[in-house]
């Protein structure tokens, strides 16, 4: 009788295999630890989702790093490095701007990598270990590499046969996570499509699938992207406009023409919260000189930003337009050449001339392209400037004080009437001031953290630097004839207005977006503070009815001072769905999904929860108003739409 020996056992082809595969299968196990850490570390819990995560990282894994069975050596290694590295970097792009911005990173923002120098400070002070974690993958390749003493294109590798079967293998393991995930969002809600086709809750999604995925899935649509203007699109807009104005506004105005021919002058303030206004720490004033200003004018403490990926130039672009930010572009770098019926054009058709001032270089968000397509006549920048000392490492290291004092003579050589925009930016990321500048008193602010207190301190410089500028200007006669507003571009993302007990109720989500805005009309008894809700697009109408100017009809915002109906509206990224709406006696919060019915509505100002219902017609009514603006913008018809509007 034949005996069976352990030495008739062909191994060869385990060894086979796992000499082959033991790389890609160790970088699969890592990508899936690579994308749990991921979102452990940016703060979204993983516990419910994590078996959607786990297989899908694995599935997503084989597919990135599988392919390299079918190489022979060295080519493997070399596809190894490139899809190992091409990881790493995406992990910590995406791991940075998330701490930074407190959003992804999507494809449509590789357009904007010549802005990346102007954060290049703030990427800096977010540097940490665990960006060690995500540099791993492509570690280990460049150590196996070097430590494999076979490297050579004769090495042995797999046959057809061996190759078919892992293929088959890579191939099951690929489909089954991602049937795993259809199955459980089909159980869950009933419909597995919605996961891919109506994000609306992207950080739900990141949960589920891991960045990795999520940005894949940005590539497929942004490259997918059909006409971004449909035939029904147009003949909404065109309805849209031939109906009766949501906004109705008395048929005789307050204030109109109080200003009438005066200078305006807009004062746009980096990362300026409105928590800051009236704060003190260790009985200091952080914005002592924006505080006076507040009592000397008209002061809207429930005003807010609605910006997109762009911030500051998003801010720029609601304020001058009175149209809504897009939610997944910037307009002022993929729509600079619309046409657009801004703020500047219409002064400057009212005999104004119009003025740009800011630290930065012209080409920064684009604006030496899109601001004479706004109507502005010359741009002052950073060409313009003597710098006496480096403050700060934001786009621009221009301090406000130089800012403030060399503008203020070339404001004095304009001729009058001029309309003018001032941005500052010394209260911009990474929020870093020279110590003899820091003049705050912050000992036993332990609430506080390290990069809170720094913008305090930048914020107090600022102001202090405001409040220069403004007492000079007052020794002029451009004072007296001249309509100011100051206002905040955007929040700080640093949680400070929760660190300062800014409030609690079922909004404070929005604190983040909740900057100041001072009007200031000397001559006049217009003084106050108000809490009436108001946003960037009310700033326009509002100021061309203090100075007599004729609105434009493609202006989507209201005259604060005004309005019988005043709201914001405030979207999500990307998806561009409504989140919140707020008036003075409603108050509607989105849910997650993006659905109305699943939505709150809120008695204000009791904040009572009442029937969702009751927030229908709001709702509606602002839905089509959000979307009439971005099809103004994505289709370049604001000349179609004003065409159209019912005299």
């Amino acid at each position: 009788m034949n005996r069976f020996h352990l030495s008739e056992i062909n191994i060869q082809p385990v060894f086979l295999f796992l000499g082959v595969s033991w790389l890609p299968l160790a970088l699969v196990l890592l990508f899936t630890v690579q994308n749990q850490a991921f979102n452990n570390w940016i703060g979204l819990g993983t516990s419910v989702d994590l078996g959607r995560l786990l297989m899908v990282s694995v599935s997503l894994g084989v597919i990135i790093y599988g392919p390299a069975i079918f190489f022979k050596k060295p080519k493997r290694y070399g596809y190894l490095a490139i899809a190992s590295a091409a990881v790493s970097v995406l992990f910590i792009a995406q791991y940075l701007n998330f701490q930074y911005s407190e959003s992804f990173l999507q494809v449509s923002a590789l357009r904007y990598a010549n802005q990346a120098p102007a954060i290049l400070g703030t990427v800096a002070s977010l540097l940490s270990a665990k960006i060690l974690l995500f540099l791993s993958g492509f570690l280990l390749v460049i150590v196996a590499f070097f430590t494999d003493k076979k490297q050579s294109a004769q090495s042995v590798v797999l046959g057809w046969k061996g190759k078919i079967m892992l293929g088959m293998v890579m191939v099951l393991l690929g489909v089954f996570g991602y049937a795993f995930l259809i199955h459980q969002e089909d159980k869950e809600w009933g419909n597995a499509s919605r996961l891919y086709t109506d994000v609306y809750d992207v950080n739900g999604l990141v949960k589920k699938v891991g960045i990795v995925n999520f940005f894949l899935e940005d590539a497929v649509k942004y490259l997918l992207r059909a006409n971004l203007v449909s035939a029904q699109d147009q003949t909404f807009l065109q309805n849209f406009g031939k109906s009766e104005s949501l906004h109705a506004s008395p048929t005789k105005k307050q204030y109109t023409g109080i200003a009438k021919g005066k200078n305006i002058i807009f004062i746009q303030v980096e990362s300026l919260e409105n928590a800051l206004i009236y704060q003190k720490i260790n009985g200091q004033e952080i914005t002592p000189n924006l505080n006076e200003l507040a009592r000397e004018g008209l002061y809207f403490s429930n005003y807010y930003t609605q910006v997109g990926p762009g911030n500051t130039a998003d801010a720029e672009f609601s304020t001058l337009d009175s149209l809504y930010p897009l939610p997944d572009d910037v307009v002022f770098v993929d729509y600079a050449q619309n046409t657009y019926e801004a703020l500047p054009k219409v002064a400057a058709a009212a005999g104004y001339g119009t003025y740009s001032f800011h630290g930065d270089v012209k080409t920064f968000w684009n604006r030496s392209n899109i601001y004479p397509n706004l109507g502005y006549q010359n741009q002052f920048s950073e060409e313009d400037y003597t710098k006496s000392r480096s403050v700060g490492k934001g786009p621009s290291d221009l301090g406000d004080e130089d800012f403030f004092l060399q503008t203020l003579p070339k404001l004095e050589r304009i001729k009058q009437p001029f309309f003018s925009t001032l941005i500052t930016m010394s209260s911009h990321t990474p929020f870093e001031l020279p110590q003899d500048l820091q003049t705050m008193d912050l000992s036993g602010a332990a609430n506080l953290t390290y990069t809170q207190q720094q913008y305090i301190e930048s914020v107090h410089y600022m102001d202090m630097a405001l409040g220069e500028f403004m007492q000079e200007l007052k020794k002029t006669d451009l004072y007296e004839h001249s309509v100011i507003a100051i206002y905040g571009d955007h929040g700080s993302f640093t949680g400070i207005s929760d660190a300062l007990g800014a409030g609690d109720n079922a909004f404070s989500t929005l604190r983040h977006s909740q900057v100041p805005l001072i009007l200031l009309v000397p001559g006049t008894k217009i003084v106050a503070s108000t809490d009436i809700p108001a946003s960037h697009l009310d700033l326009f109408p509002t100021i061309a009815n203090l100075v007599g100017m004729k609105t434009p009809k493609s202006v989507l915002g209201q005259d604060i001072l005004n309005t019988k109906t005043p709201v914001v509206t405030i979207r999500n990224l990307i998806s561009g769905t409504i989140n919140t709406i707020i008036t003075p006696q409603l108050g509607f919060l989105a849910d997650n999904d993006g659905e109305f019915e699943k939505g709150l509505c809120y008695r204000l100002p009791s904040h009572q929860i009442i029937s969702v219902d009751e927030c229908k017609s709001l709702y509606d009514q602002q839905n089509e108003l959000v979307k009439a603006s971005d099809i103004i913008v994505r289709g370049n018809l604001l000349n179609a739409y004003t065409a159209s509007f019912s005299h």
